[in-house]
């Protein structure tokens, strides 16, 4: 099992407008703790942390700033960024909404997906591993870090 290396811990209200600062924040704090990363990697991380967060603060916790958004990132000694989001919502079926007829508008190409939902399944190709808790409040991915 590889060993983490805690690279941010903090949780955000459940504003919009706090989600740029928070993932530039933890995208500068990975990049602190692993080394400089190439600007597709930072891309990615930016993207895949901005649908994240952004999904848990509309559709988890309904924009509710009495609520809050945990995020925690920490660096694999293999060389993986691991990303946990976790809000206070009641969650949602991930197997269920990947797997829905309505979520496709065709095939499986990213252009042919309806617009609500389409963030979860652009996290889901940028990265190596996507895991949901069972009650669907909790995301955990895992991301190659690359120097490019």
């Amino acid at each position: 099992m590889s060993k983490i290396i805690k690279a941010y811990d903090d949780s955000i209200v459940s504003s919009i407008n706090r989600i740029g600062a928070a993932v530039s924040d933890v995208v500068d704090n990975i990049q602190a703790s692993y080394g400089p990363l190439g600007e597709c990697t930072r891309f990615e991380l930016t993207v895949i942390l901005n649908e994240l967060v952004l999904n848990a603060v509309k559709h988890g916790n309904k924009e509710d700033e009495g609520k809050r958004v945990k995020i925690k990132a920490g660096i694999t000694n293999s060389g993986f960024a691991c990303l946990i989001v976790e809000d206070e919502g009641c969650g949602y079926d991930y197997d269920c909404l990947c797997k829905s007829k309505a979520y496709y508008t065709g095939d499986n190409d990213i252009c042919n997906v309806m617009e609500s939902g389409r963030g979860i399944l652009i996290v889901k190709k940028l990265c190596d591993r996507v895991k949901v808790n069972d009650r669907g409040n909790k995301i955990v991915v895992l991301i190659k870090l690359k120097n490019d």
